[in-house]
């Protein structure tokens, strides 16, 4: 607010005061000549290493990612062959090589599989999205000019929809709507027992392995108690997605 204006610094370097102090600034030129792409993959696999820690509540020491950094541009981690294999998860981040997981020569052991399609639920904001493009015409000037006036909201699910299609298309999939009608996709009505499948797929079998990948999400109720509301806003949102919640106090 703007009464609190005046005081927001000295409030903030209060509330700063009762954590440990950050890393100094890294010059960019010492990064990169001291940290090349290797040490980079090295350094993010960290942070997947430090999430297993903490959910399973092993002791943690400090994580500060920017102390990682300068400790590795000093004496730089040694690569091992797991560092420069392919990433096994479809689309993600890999500084060392593309990995999209889409194609024929995607190999059968990629955890979740290669893409084989997609479902796309129809939201408001995408159905008038949607509705929009179709009526302004069939040059793409057109369509680019009607969804310049649209809402943000129904401009990004118009974006996210159309790139989800154009990833299945590439891999050769088929495309699925449920939950309302897009020109040119077959639609289907979901019913209890694809809920029960998605559910099932869910299960993390005793390997650590699921047949459905999905996102842990936890929420620090006991730092913000207003994360426990937020959590059950996110679960219960159009398209929560494939995700478990986890609220801690």
């Amino acid at each position: 607010k703007e009464k609190d204006r005046k005081n927001f610094r000295a409030n903030m370097d209060a509330y700063l005061s009762q954590f440990p102090p950050g890393e100094a600034p890294i010059d960019p030129e010492q990064l990169n000549a001291y940290f090349p792409k290797e040490q980079y993959a090295l350094w993010k696999s960290k942070f997947g290493q430090q999430t297993t820690a903490v959910i399973s509540g092993d002791d943690t020491p400090d994580f500060v990612p920017a102390r990682l950094v300068r400790n590795q541009m000093a004496s730089p981690d040694p690569v091992d062959e797991s560092i420069l294999k392919a990433a096994e998860v479809p689309y993600e981040f890999d500084v060392l090589r593309p990995n999209y997981g889409t194609g024929a020569d995607v190999p059968s052991t990629l955890k979740g599989g290669p893409v084989t399609g997609a479902i796309i639920a129809v939201t408001p904001d995408l159905a008038a999205a949607t509705q929009a493009v179709e009526k302004a015409g069939k040059s793409i000037r057109a369509k680019a000019e009607a969804l310049q006036f649209l809402p943000a909201a129904q401009q990004n699910a118009y974006a996210a929809a159309r790139s989800v299609i154009q990833c299945a298309e590439a891999a050769g999939g088929s495309v699925t709507v449920v939950g309302g009608e897009l020109p040119g996709f077959k639609a289907v009505e979901a019913g209890d027992p694809d809920v029960k499948e998605a559910i099932s797929a869910m299960e993390i079998a005793e390997d650590g392995t699921s047949r459905l990948n999905f996102f842990l999400q936890v929420y620090r109720a006991g730092d913000y108690p207003v994360y426990a509301d937020y959590a059950v806003h996110r679960a219960t949102e159009d398209l929560a997605g494939p995700r478990i919640v986890v609220v801690t106090k």
